[in-house]
């Protein structure tokens, strides 16, 4: 066989093999696939918005009104609770007007508060009809600490609970709310609040009395000098419209809104200067008297009129005097004790009513007694004028000295004239 032919029959007989049954190599495997990806879990759902917090709480700030226990202004709690459908106005400033011992309790510094719960609706319909402002600021608070401030009020609330010993600037409707909140805002507010205040209590008691001016005149009579300390923003908020300015300022307020605006002016910001004033009058009513008294050596009208006009001041300011005396021995005012008001309402003036019928009749023993107490009252006044510059205890009655000190004067100068007169026997019987 030739080459050819063999190179030719070999493959046709490996062929025939192989279809005869005979296996070839096997060719390598592949490589199984990977393992298909897991599939891919549906997308998150988007997380749950929280329920909404049924609790609002809101402090209620009231403006001043015509009686002169409102012209400080009020607040309250305002709590509006969703979920119950209430709103509920917790009131620290609650006291029985028809009480038969309003005044004494008042007087002795001994009255009752409590605190009161009303209707949201009773409340707002109280204060416009009182044409007093009514201000609200919701308060910032988590809702754990409103449901705090909720429970301790309803708790506070309870006819056991609720009494309590009111004073005017340290324990009042004012202090309680600011003490409440600030119980449940983790002391923000009075960390706030630990600044110097821009006024003495004085100070702001005599900006929120500026008008009627016999309730300034009495406010500044009757207050001594421990109101005239330096103070911190904290003790200021004993004033519902400081507190509601330092709520803002502490940010624990979310939103502020105006439910009335009454038509009355709003307080004012600073007190009142009144001293050039006081000083006129008092200088007008000291001429008047020594002119009197001139006049009174030789005509029996002038006289009397000085003995009637000496009468009425004893009264009037041995009566401040001996009120003033009485507020610092008997009673739990302590804002009203080591009053040196009364070095200027001495209260043995009181003794010049008896003595002024006796000035006026021209009894010599009646004129020597009225001048030695007004000359004695002179001295205790001018004591008063001497102490301003800060030997003891500081008093801002500086107003109130530059009344007196001329108006006394005048009386014993005129009482000084009539004493020669009835004594020398040149007045007129």
């Amino acid at each position: 066989m030739s080459s050819r032919a063999l190179a030719v029959a070999l493959p046709m007989l490996v062929f025939a093999r192989a279809a005869a049954g005979g296996t070839p190599e096997a060719a390598p495997t592949p490589p199984p696939p990977p393992p298909a990806a897991a599939e891919a879990p549906a997308a998150a759902e988007a997380p749950a918005a929280a329920p909404e917090d049924p609790l609002h709480v809101y402090v209620m700030t009231m403006g001043p009104g015509d009686h002169p226990f409102f012209r400080f202004g009020h607040n309250a709690i305002w709590i509006k609770d969703t979920a119950a459908a209430s709103d509920r106005v917790y009131n620290f400033g609650t006291f029985r007007f028809d009480s038969p011992r309003l005044i004494l309790d008042f007087l002795g510094g001994r009255l009752n508060y409590w605190l009161s719960v009303s209707s949201l609706e009773r409340v707002l319909a109280e204060y416009t009809r009182e044409n007093r402002s009514i201000n609200v600021q919701e308060l910032n608070l988590a809702p754990a600490q409103k449901a705090a401030l909720q429970a301790a009020l309803v708790v506070n609330a309870r006819p056991e609970n609720r009494l309590y010993k009111y004073d005017y600037f340290l324990d009042n409707c004012s202090t309680r709310v600011r003490d409440a909140v600030d119980g449940v805002a983790d002391g923000r507010l009075r960390a706030s609040a630990a600044g110097p205040g821009r006024l003495t209590l004085r100070g702001h008691a005599l900006r929120m009395t500026a008008q009627p001016l016999w309730l300034y005149v009495a406010l500044d009579l009757v207050l001594g000098p421990r109101v005239d300390r330096p103070i911190d923003q904290w003790a200021e908020m004993y004033l519902p419209g400081e507190l509601a300015r330092g709520l803002a300022a502490a940010q624990l307020v979310s939103a502020e809104q105006g439910l009335f605006q009454a038509t009355r002016p709003p307080p004012l910001e600073q007190p009142p200067v009144f001293g050039t004033r006081f000083f006129a009058v008092g200088f007008c009513v000291g001429m008047l008297f020594v002119g009197l008294g001139r006049m009174g050596r030789w005509s029996r009208g002038a006289r009397i009129a000085v003995g009637i006009l000496t009468a009425f001041w004893g009264l009037a300011v041995g009566f401040v005097g001996c009120f003033l005396l009485y507020a610092w021995m008997f009673t739990d005012h302590e804002v009203t004790h080591r009053n040196q008001n009364i070095l200027l309402c001495a209260p043995w003036a009181i003794a010049l009513v008896v003595l002024g019928v006796g000035v006026a009749m021209g009894r010599p023993g009646a004129t020597r007694k009225a001048f030695a107490l007004a000359a004695a009252a002179l001295a205790t006044t001018l004591i008063a004028a001497m102490v301003k510059i800060g030997i003891i205890a500081h008093q801002e009655n500086g107003v109130l000295v530059a009344f007196f000190l001329p108006a006394w004067m005048g009386l014993t100068a005129a009482l000084l004239q009539l004493r020669y007169a009835t004594a020398f026997g040149t007045s007129t019987p």
